[in-house]
């Protein structure tokens, strides 16, 4: 079995994730709803940047589309027209400051490594990358590894694949989405075009993971109409829209928040709280791995609103559910080859995989409910959403193994993976 790892071109795979961390695509969860993308700033990486990459690179069929996201496509090399598609995407999150991005280089032995800003990241963090090169930004933003460690990961791995084509592979789209950090990246996804049989999103951070379960996700929205009456005047008339959201708060149990849950546990949290005494609205996350557990989550909530509607009284409080996604898992099981071809695929990189739960979601979770079977590959990177993020080159390269390698258990799979997939 050949070792692709030392087909890989370390120094480019380098400067194309630098070239594209240095750009600045923040999504906006705030844009209004119906603009696609939501800031102008993924468009023109997609057309200045991305675009001009991939054409480079002598794909063909380079697209940048209505919605923001941009495909492109390499013919396989057997006789086969089984299709695999490959999926990061363009924008960063709105957690931690997103630009201007200035990368650093890091030849890492040991201790923290101290930024500016008062930014550190911690030898405990580094500890497994010890004698590896690490890039961070300068401390002052995010770096963007979250998913452009991704997108170059896959373009390196394309580009092996061209250089060298006695390693078999199947026919390859690529599709580089926008808004995913806002839930977004695939609503407008046209699977059909796309064509492909099968996908995998690189967006993950272990690189020896394969994701294929994830949360039953809603996005709750409450809105609280106070009675707002002057000061001097409130005497039992008053009811401030705030302290009604406090009450809803306090009603939520403390053991079921992100911050005193792991594994397999849901939770309630509650994102964000704006407003004033006359109105407030409360964001919420609802997680849950069983959506059967989900929903009863959706139905406390309404139990809670009910009570405190009853404490106050003229307040006037409304529920959105906002579902978002469910757990992908039940789906991919229809063809459990799509996981298990990315395991091989990670031990041919010497890796051992590992097939962990997802406290969160991906595009991947989306597209597999519409019908795209797509679980989700690690990129390597470390403390995603914060100026603390970073990532290992000699990781990156092992990201890009894992693709290498999956393309070709694919195509040597050809045959009996292709009867499941027309028969379906």
């Amino acid at each position: 079995m050949t070792n692709y790892f030392e087909y890989i071109n370390e120094e480019r795979l380098k400067d194309l994730f630098i070239k594209f961390a240095e750009v600045d695509t923040g999504s906006c969860e705030d844009t209004k709803k119906g603009i696609v993308p939501s800031t102008k700033k993924q468009v023109e990486f997609a057309k200045k940047v991305l675009v001009k990459v991939l054409k480079k690179m002598g794909l063909k069929d380079v697209k940048l589309d209505k919605t923001g996201t941009v495909t492109a496509y390499l013919k396989g090399n057997i006789k086969s027209d089984l299709t695999l598609g490959l999926i990061a995407h363009m924008d960063t999150s709105e957690q931690a400051p997103t630009g201007p991005v200035k990368p650093l280089i890091h030849n890492y032995t040991s201790g923290d490594i101290v930024l500016k800003g008062e930014t550190v990241i911690e030898s405990t963090d580094l500890e497994p990358y010890k004698n590896q090169t690490i890039i961070t930004s300068d401390g002052t933003t995010l770096l963007g590894a979250d998913d452009k460690a991704g997108i170059a990961e896959i373009l390196e791995a394309v580009k092996v694949l061209m250089e060298h084509p006695e390693i078999e592979r199947p026919n390859i789209k690529i599709a580089i989405t926008p808004d995913e950090e806002i839930g977004e990246g695939v609503t407008n996804f046209d699977i059909k075009k796309f064509g492909a049989d099968a996908a995998y999103t690189v967006d993950g951070s272990e690189v020896d993971n394969i994701e294929s379960e994830t949360f039953n996700a809603f996005n709750p929205e409450i809105t609280i109409v106070g009675v707002p009456v002057h000061c001097g005047y409130a005497y039992g008339k008053m009811v401030n829209a705030i302290e009604v959201a406090t009450a809803i708060m306090n009603k939520i149990p403390k053991n079921e928040l992100p911050e005193s849950t792991r594994d397999r546990e849901g939770y309630y949290h509650v994102d964000s709280i704006n407003g004033s005494v006359n109105e407030v609205t409360m964001k919420m996350l609802v997680r849950d791995f069983d959506f059967e557990g989900a929903k009863a989550r959706i139905e406390f909530l309404r139990k809670i609103i009910s009570e405190v509607e009853n404490d106050y009284k003229g307040c006037k409080i409304t529920l959105k559910e906002n579902e978002k996604y469910h757990n992908m898992k039940e789906k991919l099981m229809e063809l459990p080859e799509v996981i298990e071809f990315a395991k091989e695929a990670i031990r041919r990189s010497g890796l051992e995989p590992k097939e962990p739960v997802v406290r969160g979601g991906t595009d991947g979770a989306m597209l597999t409910l519409r019908g795209l079977l797509t679980p989700n590959l690690g990129t390597g990177g470390v403390n995603f959403h914060s100026k603390k993020e970073f990532v290992s080159l000699e990781i990156m390269k092992k990201s890009s193994e894992n693709v290498i390698n999956l393309m070709n258990v694919w195509a040597k799979n050809t045959d009996e993976i292709s009867k499941k997939l027309w028969l379906q």
